[in-house]
């Protein structure tokens, strides 16, 4: 969306395509404008998450890689709850907004995740600059829920105790984000109709029909019909019925309702193409890579070529997860600006080297072990202590399994070192098993 033209306060809108998914041309009200009527363009997007597996999917990825392990240290301005919320909302819509809490010291004291469809900017006619933002909590009951308007923060106290923070990725679009995706809503639409449809198709295939011939003549009057339709059903099957009912009234047998069940038929090719079409497009209008996020068309989903992977991983990145990580910090730098706080930056998950390196600890720990016992083994003490492990099991002070394990902990014999050392275990004479 783009301003063509503007002329004498009046400003007109044109489509960057005819073809595009949702017309996102603000609409107008009387202090505000929405994102569509009663901001739905927010829905739409909303319910291509909801309805479509695929995208659903790849924006969780997204969102997961995105937010990582949070941002380090502000968990006291803000909750890693209320980053990831924020931040899901960032890939999912295009954008996020928070609402900043002053204190009574005139300070910003933290900030709180706010839903982004629940706002609406507040422009200037003159300069189409948004310089506040409207909160309803339903848009469609605006009277109900009557809109409030709040700033837009910009770090200096204006007595105002609450203030918001509206952040979105790039767009030509003048007052909403845009999700980079929004070519493929028409798929995550294809993906939740045939889920619709297939449910249907199960549900009407499995019910049963009972079919109630009343040969009493047909009724005339459209009352009395239902009425004596009502109590024929309720007499047959009970008010509380499953399945469906059909009561038909007719002149004798000769005029009988005859019902045909035709087994439900299996989805249609057509669906099994668009299925795996919307897949496919899915991933594409989302730039992600297959590898990475293959969908079922490919067995599993994931490649067991991990340097492949990681190659994939690392593009991912640089072209996606960083680029919406600076749009989210570019956004809350403010407000941490204006508490001192000069530097932001995710904490991502820890990789398959970094989880290595970290257990080199234990690979070292081992090592050292290993060398204390080489050295009690041919030591006076090592010998000392491997008679009186011995004494003590055959004074049966010890059992004979605590003497394995000790000869294994300490001098690290296998067991089969260990037991020539030990020698073989007193068996009861009557039971045959280990006395001790």
């Amino acid at each position: 969306m783009s301003i063509s033209n503007s002329k004498n306060n009046i400003h007109t809108f044109e489509s960057f395509s005819k073809y595009q998914p949702i017309d996102i041309k603000p609409v107008f009200g009387r202090n505000w404008v929405l994102n569509g009527k009663n901001n739905e363009n927010f829905k739409i997007y909303r319910d291509a998450y909801d309805d479509s597996p695929t995208n659903a999917s790849i924006i969780n990825s997204y969102a997961s890689y995105i937010f990582g392990e949070g941002i380090v240290g502000i968990e006291k301005y803000l909750s890693l709850d209320d980053q990831e919320l924020a931040v899901k909302d960032l890939y999912k819509y295009g954008g996020c907004a928070l609402q900043v809490i002053w204190n009574k010291e005139n300070q910003p004291l933290k900030m709180e995740y706010l839903p982004i469809y629940k706002l609406a900017p507040n422009y200037d006619q003159e300069t189409i600059k948004v310089d506040g933002y409207w909160f309803s909590y339903d848009w469609e009951k605006q009277f109900k829920y009557k809109p409030k308007l709040y700033p837009i923060f910009t770090g200096k106290w204006n007595e105002n105790p609450l203030e918001i923070i509206y952040i979105r990725r790039p767009t030509e679009e003048p007052f909403f984000p845009i999700p980079d995706y929004l070519s493929g809503i028409p798929w995550a639409q294809i993906e939740g109709e045939i889920a619709n449809t297939g449910i249907n198709k199960y549900r009407n295939g499995m019910e049963d029909i009972t079919i109630i011939n009343s040969n009493n003549g047909m009724i005339a009057d459209p009352n009395e019909a239902k009425k004596d339709a009502d109590d024929l059903r309720s007499k047959v099957v009970g008010s509380q019925n499953a399945g469906k009912v059909v009561v038909s009234q007719n002149e004798s047998m000769e005029n009988a309702l005859t019902v045909d069940r035709v087994a439900p038929p299996e989805f249609a090719q057509h669906n099994v193409f668009y299925s795996e079409e919307a897949e496919r497009k899915l991933i594409v209008a989302h730039s992600a890579p297959k590898v990475i996020f293959a969908g079922s068309n490919t067995g599993n989903g994931f490649s067991s070529n991990a340097d492949e992977r990681e190659v994939a991983l690392k593009d991912l990145y640089r072209m996606k997860i960083n680029p919406y990580r600076r749009t989210f910090i570019s956004g809350i730098l403010p407000f941490f600006e204006a508490i001192g706080i000069e530097q932001l930056e995710f904490k991502d998950f820890e990789t398959n080297e970094e989880i290595q390196n970290n257990d080199t600890s234990i690979v070292a720990l081992d090592e050292k072990t290993l060398d204390a016992q080489a050295n009690l083994k041919g030591s006076v003490g090592g010998v000392q202590s491997l008679l009186e492990i011995q004494a003590s099991y055959a004074q049966g002070l010890t059992t004979y399994d605590s003497a394995i394990n000790m000869l294994d902990v300490i001098f690290g014999y296998n067991r089969e070192t260990a037991v020539k050392l030990l020698g073989k275990p007193k068996l009861d004479p009557i039971t045959n098993e280990t006395t001790s």
